[in-house]
C-alpha cells in the first residue's frame, strides 16, 4: 500500500498512553554484566492473576506451569491437600470443596479459552498459513543488531550517529528485501513516515485503525512480537533517562504491520482469536497451594529448630558471606569446622557501591558512589598485557589482517585448544592491585553503615573476619555473568570484598571510628575472599595481616569446608562443551532475614537467601528499611526471572544454550536469526529429565515485629504492591508465632 503522503489526523493517541505501553517492558542488561531482572517488572502493580491474563493475551504463552506438572506435584507431595483447599478459599472467596483434592485434579483438565491480540504479520499468518510474522522479526532483528553492535563486527553500518528509528529509516528505505519477499511498496511507505518517531506511531495507528481502550494493549503486543529488542531497549532507556529507544522501537514494528496491509483484504483493527487459555482457576489454586506448601514446611523447620544461645567466648573466626543461596550450603560447612565460627550474611557488595573498570559494581537499584581503578597484578603483569591482547584482537578482527593473523598464531591457537580439552587451561584469579582516592569521613561512612547493617556487635569481632564476595568460572559460557553475583550488578565480589576489607583494616578508619563509639578490638584482621560457586573454593586476598598460624589455620578450615561440599566442579568450570557448568540459583524459594541462630541448624538445600537481622539492634528500623527496599526487591527480581523462565521458557528465557550465538556483544539469538533472547537458557532449569527449579514464588521471612514490617512498606510503595498483589509473600516471626501478610494490610496467622 504505497503511502504519498500523510492523512490529516483529527485526534492523536495521548503520550501517556505509548509510554504506559513501552513501560511494561522489562530492562535487558548485556550480557557482560547480564543481572536477574523480573521479567513482569512493567506489571507488577497489577495482582499477579491479574497479570497472567493480560501476558496470555499480549504474551500469547503462560504464567502458570501445566495442568501435568501440577498432578505430579500433588503425586509427590510437593502439593497438600490441605493447602489446595485453603489456596481454592483464599482464590475464589468460596467455600472450598468438599474434596479438594478430586476437584483439583478435574479441573485442571478442563478447558477454557481466552482472546489474544494479534499483530497485523499474525493475523495474516493465522488467516493464510503464511510466515509474516516470523520475516518481521528477522527483518528488525537483522537491523537492530548492526545499529546497537558494540564492536563484535568490525564493520559499521552508516548512520550509527542517528537515532535507531532515524537509521533504520535511512536503511529501510533503500532496501530491497522486504519487496522481494512481496511487502508492496515497502521503501515508499518508510519515505513518508514523519522523521519523529513519535509522530510516526501516531500515523502508523491512523493506517492500521488502533484507536480507543485497545490501543495500549496492540502496542504491548507489538513490542512483545520483538520482546528481546524492546527489553534491549528498555535497558538503554533505564541507564540513560530522557531517551526513546523503546518507542523508536515501536515505531518501526508499527511500520512493518502498516506495511502488510498491502497484502491482505478485510484486516480489522479489532482482530482477536481465540485460543486455550494459558491461566486458569484450577492451574492458579494448583500455584498457590505448592506455594503453600513450601511456605507451611519451611515455617515448621524454623519454628521447631533449636536455637542457640550466644556463647560467652569470643569467635575465633566471623565470614560474611553474600545473601546468594549458593551461600547457604557453604556457610553450613565452614560452621561444621569448629564450634567457635559464624557466618553472616549480608548482600554481596558489603556497602561498598562502586565503579570499576567502567562496571557498577553495586545492586542495579543503586548507583556507585565511588571509583576503584586497578594498578599491576601481583605477579608482575601490568596494563602493557592489557594492551598487547586489545592489539591483538584487533588484529585478528580487521578485514585486511584476519587471514594473516590465523596463519601466524595457528599453532599457538592449536596448543589452546588442546590445553582446554584436556582441562589444562588456566583458570587462576586475577590478583590485580586496587587503588583509590576516596575521603577520609567517606571510608568512615562506608565502614560504620556496613558494620551496623550487618547486624554484628564491633566489640564482639573475632580475630578474623572474613568477607567473603562470590563469583563463578566457567568457560566458553555467554552467559557467565548470570552466574556472578546480583548484588555486585552481575560481576565477581572479589573487588568489593578486598575493598571494604581494606577500608576495615586502615588505621585512619579506626581511629576515626572510635569518635562515634565504634571500636574495633585492635587484634582483629579483615581478610579478603572469593567464593568460586562453581567449584566451590574460596580464594583468599590481601593476607599480609595474619600471622602465619593464622593463615594457616583459616587455609585449613576453608579447604575441609570445600572438600566435604566436593569437587566435581573443578572440571566443569574448565570445559568449553559444558552447558551446565552449575546450577546458579536454580531452586530459590526463600528470603529469611534473622539472627543466624535461627537457621544455624538447618540444612535449607541452597533454596534460601540468608541475610542477618537483629531487630532488638533496629531501635530506628533503618536496616529493616533497608533489607525490605533493597535485598528483598534484588532477590524477588532473581526468584521471579528463574520463575518467568521455567513456566515461559519461550517467551521469558533463551532457549536451548547449544544454539546461542552472540550478537553485537551484548546479546544472544536463538540460531542465526529471530528476536534477542532475554532470560536462562533450559539448561540453567532442567536437567534433561526433570526440572531442577521449581517455580515459585519467594517466600520474606522477617524476625521483626509486625508494625515495623508495616511502617517500611508504608514508606515504600514498590515494596508493598509486590506484597499485596502477590508477586512476593510476606512472612512476619516472632519466636514461635507466624504470621502472613495478606492484602489491605491484614495479617494471617499461620499454624505450625
Amino acid at each position: 500500500m504505497p503511502v504519498q503522503s500523510l492523512p490529516s489526523i483529527e485526534t492523536t493517541i495521548p503520550t501517556s498512553v505509548i509510554d504506559a505501553a513501552c513501560g511494561r517492558i522489562p530492562p535487558l542488561w548485556p550480557l557482560q554484566n547480564f543481572v536477574a531482572v523480573n521479567p513482569f517488572l512493567g506489571l507488577t502493580g497489577r495482582s499477579f492473576p491479574d497479570a497472567a491474563r493480560l501476558v496470555d493475551a499480549v504474551g500469547h504463552g503462560p504464567m502458570l506451569m501445566t495442568a501435568d506438572y501440577y498432578r505430579e506435584q500433588f503425586r509427590t507431595g510437593a502439593i497438600s491437600t490441605e493447602q489446595i483447599a485453603a489456596a481454592f478459599t483464599d482464590y475464589t472467596g468460596l467455600p472450598h470443596p468438599e474434596d479438594a483434592a478430586k476437584w483439583l485434579d478435574s479441573e485442571l483438565g478442563r478447558p477454557e479459552e481466552s482472546m489474544r491480540i494479534l499483530t497485523v504479520a499474525e493475523w495474516i499468518d493465522h488467516t493464510t498459513r503464511t510466515q509474516w510474522a516470523g520475516f518481521v522479526t528477522d527483518e528488525i532483528s537483522k537491523w537492530l543488531s548492526s545499529y546497537f553492535d558494540c564492536g563484535q563486527s568490525r564493520w559499521e553500518i552508516p548512520w550509527r550517529d542517528e537515532s535507531p528509528y532515524g537509521a533504520w529509516r535511512r536503511a529501510a528505505s533503500i532496501d530491497l528485501n522486504p519487496e522481494a519477499f512481496g511487502l508492496r511498496g515497502f521503501r515508499s511507505l518508510v519515505r513518508a513516515l514523519p522523521e519523529s518517531e513519535s509522530a510516526a506511531i501516531q500515523h502508523l495507528l491512523f493506517l492500521l485503525g488502533v484507536k480507543g481502550s485497545e490501543v495500549e494493549d496492540f502496542l504491548h503486543r507489538q513490542l512483545m512480537s520483538v520482546f528481546g529488542w524492546s527489553a534491549w531497549s528498555a535497558y538503554q532507556d533505564r541507564q540513560a533517562p530522557g531517551q526513546t529507544l523503546t518507542r523508536q522501537v515501536l515505531a518501526i514494528r508499527l511500520a512493518y504491520d502498516a506495511a502488510l496491509l498491502g497484502v491482505v483484504e478485510g484486516y480489522d483493527a479489532q482482530h482477536r482469536i481465540s485460543a486455550p487459555s494459558s491461566f486458569t482457576t484450577a492451574r492458579y489454586v494448583a500455584q498457590l497451594a505448592a506455594e503453600g506448601t513450601f511456605r507451611s514446611t519451611l515455617a515448621t523447620k524454623i519454628a521447631t529448630a533449636p536455637v542457640g544461645k550466644p556463647g560467652t567466648s569470643r569467635k575465633c573466626l566471623q565470614a560474611v558471606f553474600c545473601i546468594d543461596v549458593r551461600s547457604e550450603g557453604y556457610r553450613r560447612a565452614l560452621e561444621a569446622q569448629a564450634e567457635g565460627i559464624e557466618t553472616i550474611g549480608f548482600a554481596g557488595f558489603f556497602g561498598m557501591a562502586l565503579e570499576f573498570q567502567g562496571s557498577a559494581l553495586c545492586p542495579v537499584l543503586l548507583s556507585p558512589g565511588y571509583e576503584v581503578k586497578s594498578g599491576t597484578t601481583q605477579d608482575g603483569k601490568g596494563w602493557m598485557s592489557g594492551i598487547w591482547a586489545g592489539a591483538w584482537e584487533k588484529l585478528r578482527g580487521s578485514a585486511s589482517a584476519c587471514f594473516p593473523a590465523v596463519e601466524t598464531g595457528g599453532l599457538w591457537y592449536g596448543a589452546a585448544i588442546v590445553k582446554r580439552l584436556l582441562g589444562l587451561a588456566d583458570t587462576t584469579v586475577d590478583t590485580q592491585n586496587l587503588e583509590w582516592q576516596i575521603p577520609l569521613e567517606s571510608r568512615v561512612r562506608l565502614v560504620a553503615d556496613a558494620l551496623r547493617n550487618m547486624s554484628v556487635s564491633v566489640r564482639d569481632l573475632a580475630p578474623i573476619v572474613l568477607i567473603c564476595g562470590h563469583g563463578s568460572r566457567t568457560d566458553n559460557n555467554p552467559y557467565g555473568s548470570s552466574l556472578d553475583c546480583g548484588a555486585c550488578g552481575g560481576h565477581k565480589g572479589d573487588v568489593n570484598a578486598r575493598f571494604a576489607a581494606a577500608l576495615m583494616n586502615d588505621p585512619e578508619v579506626r581511629e576515626e571510628l572510635k569518635g562515634r563509639g565504634i571500636v574495633i578490638p585492635p587484634d582483629t584482621v579483615f581478610v579478603a575472599g572469593l567464593h568460586v560457586t562453581t567449584t566451590n573454593e574460596v580464594v583468599l586476598y590481601d593476607t599480609e595481616l595474619l600471622t602465619p598460624a593464622q593463615s594457616e589455620q583459616l587455609q585449613a578450615w576453608l579447604r575441609h569446608a570445600s572438600k566435604s561440599l566436593g569437587s566435581d566442579g573443578v572440571k566443569r568450570s574448565r570445559d568449553w562443551s559444558e552447558v551446565r557448568p552449575e546450577w546458579g540459583l536454580a531452586g530459590n524459594a526463600a528470603f529469611i532475614a534473622a539472627p543466624r541462630s535461627r537457621t544455624r541448624a538447618l540444612d535449607l538445600g541452597g533454596r534460601a537467601f540468608l541475610h542477618d537481622y537483629d531487630s532488638t539492634a533496629d531501635t530506628d528500623g533503618s536496616v529493616l528499611n533497608l533489607i525490605l527496599a533493597a535485598p528483598v526487591v534484588v532477590a524477588s527480581w532473581i526468584n521471579l526471572q528463574y520463575y518467568g523462565s521455567t513456566v515461559n521458557n519461550g517467551l521469558f528465557g533463551s532457549g536451548n544454550k547449544v544454539l546461542h550465538n552472540v550478537v553485537g556483544t551484548f546479546g544472544v539469538w536463538e540460531g542465526n536469526a529471530g528476536d534477542l533472547r532475554t532470560g536462562l537458557p533450559m539448561q540453567s532449569l532442567h536437567d534433561g529429565r526433570k526440572w531442577v527449579h521449581e517455580p515459585l514464588r519467594l517466600q520474606v521471612f522477617v524476625e521483626a515485629p509486625r508494625a515495623s514490617i508495616d511502617a517500611v512498606l508504608e514508606a515504600h510503595p514498590e515494596v508493598r504492591e509486590l506484597v499485596e498483589n502477590d508477586w512476593i509473600h510476606l512472612i512476619a516471626m516472632d519466636g514461635d508465632a507466624f504470621s502472613e501478610r495478606k492484602p489491605a494490610g491484614v495479617w494471617r496467622r499461620m499454624g505450625v
